[in-house]
């Protein structure tokens, strides 16, 4: 029968075991994968590390916006899509629900991946009875609980074991729809697209174990006129974009741009072999073994040898063909046997090499190596091993397919827990051991409290300068997301021009002595800095089971306090001020607020604050919500929201170094955060001196990051030249705010001022919040604005090209860059925007001309 016959006609399936007793045996078959993981997870006490902890992460972060959906604004989707900008979310959106009704624990989220289990039995033996038979494919369900780096990779929260069962699933359905009647296959290309849409939406590495497999498809079809199924497929293509591309959409430029440092920057970092080397190609087959064990590759090893003998010396004339006797003792699908269906064994071998072949190839193309990264074809592995072990038919059948299973058990026993037989996992399944850590608990988790307990209304941002499995920034986040996101962990001191803000910019760092982990020789000078300069105090110190001490340090005069007060339902009030009385000019100038009120007047208060000239209009501001946006409600009690409460700000601003000498005052405005409302606050009558002649003044405090992002934001007028400071500074800015309320309060501020001032520097400081916000919309509107206040300028117009073009609007874009390319057709930059638009335009004539011209520039 011809390949283009098989296409068209009824593949059907036949079973010699009854519905009842394969649900019965994969229900064991999970069980007992569940059981063990449950047990394991019972006894392990271990910290999530680096990518766990930052997954887990991103669960808390869905979990919290899933708590009050508003599945109908379009507005509340582009935020829910916006929470993961870097990293497809829908391992978040799956293990949420966990979080939601159990609770947030390492323990909870890995329930997840038990459902994931279930799904990859299903898959699995489906797959397992389309190709084969019902007794193979129950065969391999229990081999693939049983391959240790599936039973590694499962007690791990990362992406690597999900994306294996959802390649799976999408390889099983698309095998089903590709091997299936007309009448049916609707359905399934229909299924086919959405899981193909989820895949792409749990990790990119989905389309390589995919894409040979889909293109084999395409060309088959194509081939053979299969007009309809060709139809079926391209809609699959729609409704798996459909999925993703919401929020690819809304992030693709930085997933664009950290790519490479996902990709090639880590591989550099791990040393992975380069591509023009033979170890790149070889990498996966050399670690395949202790992936899958080795007496998982020797049995079936020895039964293909036994196969292969079989052939060579079989008389039967009705196998005397090798599709037919593969057929019937290898794939023993008792159908395509008595149908002679043998052309399909041709197929069916292809189309399973291509996944394989497919996966492995795609994956090694792929410069960052890691040995989970192929666990996708294990699976369909296990499939292959379980039909070749099956097809020994000889004395002893049952006892190999016994002392298979059993030893793979008593493998995957001594793998996950610590109870001997190290010389067996050491020659089978070498580097897979994975035990429970049951000695001394780290105190990773008891920072929380403490850092709560000593600042119980304020959010602490902790600056983690250690970096190990234990203790690192991520699970010191994890844990202080619990507490209604109480605690942030931020890795700091990385870089050396920076460690003097670092320092000065938070009021929390936690030391580690002994082993620090990966870090760069900043660290070192951080920690001297801390320990040494006098500013902070131990609060507590934990001796670890690494024999080594964590510390947790204060700041002596923290950036922000709040007290309690005995009156209430005050409206926000400044009780006092304390600042030099005189200064010069181009200085960070040391100051400090009181402010009064009660909670709910401070908690969404934004001070509107203008230093003003008492002989001129010239003046410089300070905005910047009350406590820089760090109050937290979760320890107010209800009856506490009209209690009054003081909140001491130790802050510093900026005069620019253009303002003229003489006496400036304070000028204050209130401007609720949540309602826009807004009304003057009164002052205390004080006033400062500029004097250019001055001393300067020697302080270690550093500017509020509202006044650090409207310093940095008139730079955009410059151009690329402009760019460069900016960017250097906003990923510093940025650590020290790990909500990043900071930009919500500029623009804020900025939108209040523009009301009724009109001001080059406040438009691109909007501009600026508004673009590091992801927001759009609001930032082609502020451009525009540009556009008009300064036509004269090049750069506004690109500015606003290039907020189209993010916004996938061509047309726009190349529009609004004519101006630019008038007033300065030299730059380089702008014939890059100008072919970025003709190809959004889908002019690829006019795209590949820009590319000549510029090439040969």
């Amino acid at each position: 029968m011809s390949v283009k016959n098989i296409l068209t006609n009824n593949y059907s399936l036949s079973d010699k075991l009854s519905n009842r007793r394969v649900i019965l045996w994969l229900i064991l078959i999970w069980s007992f994968g569940f059981i063990v993981d449950r047990i394991w997870f019972s006894l392990d006490n271990t910290i999530p590390a680096w990518d766990p902890s930052e997954y887990l992460n991103g669960v808390m972060v869905y979990k919290e916006a899933l708590k009050t959906p508003h599945f109908f604004d379009a507005s509340w989707w582009r935020e829910f899509w916006l929470l993961s900008n870097k990293i497809p979310p829908l391992m978040y959106i799956l293990t949420a629900p966990f979080f939601l009704i159990l609770g947030a624990s390492v323990d909870h989220g890995n329930l997840v991946l038990s459902l994931f289990s279930f799904i990859l039995l299903i898959s699995l033996f489906y797959l397992g009875v389309l190709f084969f038979n019902s007794k193979i494919a129950l065969f391999a369900c229990l081999l693939v609980q049983l391959i240790p780096a599936l039973y590694y990779y499962r007690l791990e929260f990362l992406l690597d074991y999900p994306l294996t069962v959802m390649i799976t699933f999408s390889f099983t359905i698309f095998s089903y729809w590709y091997f299936s009647k007309t009448k049916s296959s609707w359905w399934l290309a229909i299924l086919s697209g959405i899981s193909f849409g989820l895949g792409i939406m749990l990790k990119q590495t989905f389309v390589f174990f995919l894409f040979l497999p889909i293109v084999f498809a395409f060309i088959s079809l194509f081939i053979y006129k299969k007009w309809h199924k060709l139809t079926q497929l391209i809609t699959s293509f729609l409704i798996a974009i459909f999925i993703f591309f919401p929020w690819y959409r809304t992030n693709w430029l930085l997933i664009f741009t950290s790519g490479k440092r996902a990709t090639v920057d880590s591989a550099i970092l791990e040393g992975d072999p380069p591509l023009n080397t033979l170890q790149a190609w070889t990498f996966y087959g050399e670690v395949l073994p202790y992936l899958l064990s080795w007496h998982l590759l020797i049995i079936p090893v020895l039964c293909l040898i036994y196969l292969t003998i079989k052939y060579l010396t079989n008389k039967s004339a009705k196998l005397s063909k090798f599709s037919a006797f593969i057929q019937s003792n290898f794939y023993q699908n008792q159908v395509n046997v008595k149908n002679n269906n043998y052309s399909l064994t041709y197929l069916i071998t292809i189309w399973l090499g291509v996944f394989l072949f497919g996966g492995y190839l795609l994956s090694s193309l792929n410069v960052n190596k890691d040995a989970r990264y192929i666990l996708p074809l294990l699976p369909i592995f296990a499939l292959i091993l379980s039909a070749l072990i099956y097809s020994y038919k000889a004395i002893g059948s049952n006892l190999l397919k016994l002392f298979t299973v059993l030893f793979a058990i008593i493998l995957m026993l001594l793998n996950l827990f610590p109870i001997g037989g190290n010389f067996l996992t050491e020659k089978f399944s070498s580097k897979m051991q994975n035990f429970p850590y049951m000695s001394q608990k780290w105190a990773t988790p008891d920072i929380i409290p403490t850092a709560i307990n000593i600042a119980p209304y304020l959010r602490s941002n902790i600056g983690v300068l250690p970096s190990t499995a234990e203790i690192n920034q991520h699970n010191i986040s994890f844990y202080g997301s619990i507490p209604a996101f109480k605690v942030f962990g931020r890795q700091v001191g990385v870089q050396e021009k920076f460690v003097f803000q670092d320092v000065n910019s938070l009021d929390w760092f936690l030391t580690k002595t002994g082993y620090q982990g990966s870090i760069p020789d900043a660290q070192k000078t951080t920690v001297e800095l801390v320990e040494n300069n006098g500013d902070f105090k131990v609060i507590k110190q934990w001796q670890l089971p690494d024999e080594s001490e964590l510390k947790l340090y204060h700041r002596l005069l923290p950036n922000n306090e709040v007290l309690p007060l005995n009156s209430s339902n005050n409206n926000l009030k400044l009780d006092e001020i304390i600042v030099p009385k005189k200064v010069k000019q181009g200085q960070s100038i040391p100051i400090t607020y009181k402010w009064s009120g009660s909670w709910n007047n401070l908690n969404s208060a934004i001070l509107v604050l203008n230093w003003q000239s008492l002989t001129s209009q010239e003046k410089w501001t300070h905005d910047h919500r009350l406590a820089m946006g760090n109050l937290h409600s979760d320890n107010v009690a209800l009856k506490e929201l009209n209690q009054d409460f003081q909140v001491i700000e130790n802050t510093a601003m900026f005069a620019e170094e253009n303002l003229p000498d003489g006496d400036y005052i304070l000028q204050a405005s209130y401007l609720n955060m949540d309602t826009g409302e807004s009304y003057p606050i009164f002052t205390p009558n004080i006033q400062i001196t500029l004097d250019k002649n001055a001393d300067l003044i020697s302080s270690n405090r550093q500017l509020d990051l509202v006044s650090q992002i409207s310093k940095l934001a008139p730079n955009l007028s410059l151009g690329i030249d402009g760019l460069d400071p900016i960017f250097a500074d906003i990923g510093r800015i940025n650590q020290y705010d790990p909500t990043q309320d900071y930009l919500k309060v500029t623009e804020k501020a900025m939108q209040y001022r523009l009301q009724t001032e009109d001001n080059l520097g406040y438009l691109y400081t909007l501009l600026l919040s508004q673009v590091l916000q992801q927001k759009v919309d609001d930032a082609i509107a502020t451009a525009q604005r540009l556009v008009e206040k300064d036509p004269e300028n090049p750069f506004n117009h690109a500015y606003l090209t290039f907020l189209y073009l993010y916004d996938w609007r061509g047309q726009e874009g190349e529009k609004a860059l004519q101006p630019a390319l008038t007033l300065k057709p030299e730059m380089i930059e702008f014939q890059y925007l100008k072919g970025v638009s003709t190809l959004m335009q889908g002019n690829l004539v006019k795209t590949w001309y820009i590319y000549k011209q510029l090439s040969n520039s």
